[in-house]
């Protein structure tokens, strides 16, 4: 079992530069420092594909958060196609992604 803290820190402080290079404010909510995670790699891929993609498509914001039963991350750009979702998701079952006109895009991914 592997600290999700220490995962988190790892891709906050990776993308953080990417952030300020494109002007994004990038929030960071984890309450919980001490839960432990088993699919360590996973988890790290999803977070490394889906941030760089939300840094980049966002207009000024990126949110981080981490919740009881998953990791979100939010952006408020341009909404995604159900053709791009599709593509974005592929065959990872722990990713969840929604996409809404005005209200940007949230991606889940599932830490149990």
């Amino acid at each position: 079992m592997y600290r999700l803290s220490a995962v988190i820190e790892e891709m906050f402080t990776k993308y953080l530069p990417l952030a300020e290079k494109r002007n994004v404010k990038f929030n960071l909510d984890f309450p919980d420092s001490t839960r432990r995670i088993s699919r360590v790699f996973t988890v790290k891929k999803m977070l490394d594909k889906h941030l760089e993609l939300a840094i980049k498509r966002a207009q000024h914001e990126v949110s981080l958060k981490v919740l009881s039963d998953d990791i979100s991350i939010k952006d408020d750009g341009v909404a995604l196609t159900p053709e791009k979702i599709e593509e974005l998701k592929g065959e990872d079952e722990i990713v969840i992604i929604k996409s809404r006109v005005g209200f940007g895009t949230d991606v889940k991914i599932g830490l149990n």
